[in-house]
């Protein structure tokens, strides 16, 4: 997930708007699918596709775009590539704390959740209370190694390594469950593939590249379409409930599903394409995304915040709720880049400059 503390806000403002554009639709995918959490998949429950099956319908194609969220914050990160300085990794901790410990504080002061020691400690290990930062923080950490492969394979040799990893991911481990070293997505290694995926679009392309955007929208479309068909299948023709402890519905939701890696993939080179410049409330809200992710993804904000979206869908109807659901999803985003500013401010002011004067510190001791 490519975050404003791997880059440098120069580097930001310079940036075009297409991709920050991308990066706000992906975050807003990721907040709409953590809405729902039933079973562990966040697909409609049974008596939800058997009352409304229309709705319900629309409910698992909708999951599937969701799906594509996380996958497409990564490839972000290898199509402008990861350049990481010990400020901008120190930074990257930095927001993790910052938003780990502020959310456990905004529960404690306001007596939802009780203080404790052991409480407070796990708070300030954010590649503990966020599965994503763990792996984010270590991709960040080999990306200098992977820049230089990619900086000196050549396409061919690159295109090889892709083809003989994406065969290991969806043949060997997604399909064949021979492997579970990719935790479905869940794992640093998985990362490792759609940053170098990205790296070689950007870099290398093809003609496969360079489709009209309508292609891309449509092989998106029609990707995210496929698995809640395929789902559905499941579901009406099959019997299986759609539920996270089915083996088939679960490789469905996988990260590293072919039809999810390739509808994300197709996203990113449509909003490539997209000729935007830049604009300027864009790129700042862009910047803040991560905030976004860290602030409603803390595990006790979490739980109240898919409580919150549980009691919407309970109590309206369900056009109601999803024009409730809209706006709350909206108005966490907005919020949580308001308090990033605040974030920010504290690392530009007070963080930063201290760091700077240990960097040189050291540095003049070490050329002395």
């Amino acid at each position: 997930m490519s975050t404003s503390s791997t880059t440098s806000a120069l580097a930001r403002v310079q940036r075009s708007s297409n991709i920050e554009l991308l990066r706000i639709v992906a975050m807003l995918f990721i907040m709409f699918g953590h809405l729902s959490r039933e079973g562990g998949l966040g697909l409609p429950s049974a008596d939800f596709l058997h009352s409304e099956p229309i709705f319900g319908v629309l409910g698992v194609w909708f999951r599937m775009i969701n799906l594509t969220g996380v996958d497409i914050f990564v490839l972000i990160s290898g199509y402008f590539a990861i350049r990481p300085r010990v400020n901008s990794v120190i930074s990257l901790f930095f927001q993790g704390v910052f938003f780990s410990v502020g959310m456990y504080a905004l529960w404690v002061l306001t007596k939802q959740a009780d203080f404790s020691i052991g409480e407070m400690s796990m708070h300030l290990k954010p590649m503990k209370v966020y599965w994503f930062f763990g792996c984010y923080v270590w991709l960040v950490l080999l990306a200098p190694v992977l820049n230089r492969y990619v900086e000196s394979a050549t396409k061919r040799e690159f295109g090889v390594f892709l083809a003989v990893y994406y065969f290991f991911v969806c043949g060997m481990e997604w399909w064949m469950s021979a492997s579970a070293e990719l935790q479905r997505g869940y794992s640093v290694l998985g990362f490792v593939g759609l940053y170098l995926l990205a790296r070689y679009v950007r870099l290398h392309g093809g003609r496969w590249c360079e489709l009209a955007p309508r292609y891309d929208l449509l092989i998106f479309l029609g990707s995210t379409a496929l698995s809640a068909l395929l789902a559905l299948v499941l579901f009406w023709r099959m019997g299986r409930p759609l539920v996270a402890d089915d083996a088939l519905v679960d490789r469905l939701v996988s990260y590293t599903s072919p039809l999810c890696i390739v509808a994300s993939l197709s996203l990113l080179l449509l909003f490539s394409k997209i000729k935007l410049g830049h604009v300027r409330w864009i790129n700042w809200l862009a910047a803040s995304s991560f905030s976004v992710y860290l602030l409603h993804e803390e595990y006790l904000t979490r739980d109240r915040y898919g409580a919150l979206a549980n009691c919407v869908g309970q109590h309206y109807a369900v056009l109601v709720a999803i024009l409730l659901l809209v706006a709350l999803v909206l108005g966490v985003y907005l919020a949580a880049t308001l308090i990033d500013q605040v974030r920010q401010l504290l690392w530009r002011r007070l963080f930063s400059p201290l760091l700077d004067r240990i960097e040189g510190a050291l540095s003049n001791r070490l050329n002395s």
